[in-house]
């Protein structure tokens, strides 16, 4: 019911939101990613942390084990409530903000619809955008274009 509810109000998913705070935890099916640069300054990649609110997810862990890879910005696994995400926003710290799963490999988000108001979320698919970066990656090494130790050839 809440998918047909986001749709009739031109949403194509649920951001789901977790306790008083308005925690994100995920969107549709997908874990969610937020680039951004926190209140110290850093460019930082988030997504909430594994504590059984959300599934685990083998894209998810892919995802984050290429960005500690790239050691170009922090990688953290917190929370993020709404609030922080509005502020965040209104402060321009904001970069990207991305669903990632199995079936899409990464989805970016450029609006939320939250309590009545459109937000725009940067949203910008080019060669410099990490989620172009991460699906370009990801499905390079799923294909074999790239070599990788995360592939066994099966005969």
């Amino acid at each position: 019911m809440p998918q047909k509810a986001a749709a009739a109000k031109g949403c194509q998913q649920v951001l789901w939101l977790y306790g008083e705070e308005h925690l994100l935890t995920e969107v549709g099916t997908m874990n969610i990613f937020v680039s951004w640069h926190n209140e110290q300054g850093e460019k930082e990649l988030i997504t909430p942390p594994l504590d059984g609110t959300i599934l685990p997810g083998v894209t998810r862990k892919s995802l984050l084990d290429l960005a500690r890879s790239w050691n170009e910005f922090k990688v953290t696994e917190r929370t993020l409530s709404m609030k922080q995400f509005k502020k965040a926003l209104s402060e321009n710290r904001i970069h990207e903000m991305f669903g990632a799963g199995t079936a899409c490999v990464v989805c970016p988000v450029n609006k939320i619809l939250y309590h009545g108001e459109w937000m725009d979320i940067p949203c910008t698919i080019d060669d410099t955008s990490l989620t172009k970066r991460f699906f370009t990656e990801l499905t390079d090494i799923q294909y074999g274009r790239v070599p990788s130790d995360w592939v066994q050839e099966v005969d």
